[in-house]
C-alpha cells in the first residue's frame, strides 16, 4: 500500500486534469462568410449600335478605393465579375475603376455608391456583421456606358450578383 501513496497524487493530478479538459466547451468555427461583398459584373458591347452584347473578360480590371476603407486596390486578371467592399463607417463609398491596367491613368471611371447599414447577427460563432441595402449607384461615362442595379440587398450571400455594368465597345 505505501508503494502505491507516492504514485497517488500524479493519479489523482492526471485524473482531474483529464477531466478539466474533457469539460471544458470547444468553440464552433465560423463557417458563414462574415463580410457582406458587392458582386459586379461586367458586360461589353459587341458593336458601337449599343444593342448586342457579348459577355467578355476584361484584361486586367482596377478597382482603386477613393474611400478609405483599408484596401489600397484591387487588381483583377482576366475577368467579368468583380468583388468590392463597401465601406462600413460611411453610408457612400466611392471606387475608381478602368477596364485595363494600361489605360490607368488615361481612361477610369468613378463608381460612388449610396447605400444604408444593417447590423445583421450572423451566430455565435460567428458574431455581427454589417449587411448593406443599395440606395443607388452614380457613375461617370468615359468607360461605363450604363449600369443596371439587380440586387439592392448586399448580404455574405456570394452567389448573389448586385450590378451590371455594361463597357463601352472600345474598351
Amino acid at each position: 500500500m505505501t508503494k502505491w501513496n507516492k504514485y497517488l497524487p500524479v493519479i489523482l493530478l492526471a485524473l482531474c486534469s483529464v477531466s478539466w479538459v474533457a469539460c471544458t466547451q470547444q468553440r464552433q468555427p465560423c463557417l458563414t462568410p462574415k463580410i457582406a461583398s458587392l458582386i459586379m459584373e461586367t458586360i461589353h458591347f459587341k458593336t458601337d449600335t449599343s444593342t448586342v452584347f457579348v459577355d467578355t473578360a476584361l484584361p486586367s480590371g482596377l478597382f482603386i478605393p477613393l474611400t478609405n476603407i483599408g484596401i489600397d486596390s484591387i487588381k483583377y486578371p482576366l475577368g467579368s465579375t468583380f468583388t468590392l467592399s463597401l465601406s462600413p463607417d460611411t453610408t457612400i463609398c466611392q471606387w475608381r475603376f478602368t477596364s485595363d491596367t494600361l489605360n490607368a491613368v488615361a481612361y477610369y471611371d468613378t463608381f460612388t455608391f449610396y447605400y444604408q447599414r444593417k447590423l445583421q447577427f450572423l451566430s455565435n460563432a460567428c458574431g455581427y456583421t454589417d449587411f448593406y441595402s443599395i440606395d443607388s449607384v452614380h457613375t461617370t461615362h468615359h468607360i461605363v456606358d450604363s449600369l443596371h442595379i439587380i440586387n439592392t440587398s448586399v448580404t455574405n450571400n456570394v452567389n448573389t450578383k448586385h450590378l451590371q455594368v455594361y463597357i463601352r465597345h472600345n474598351f
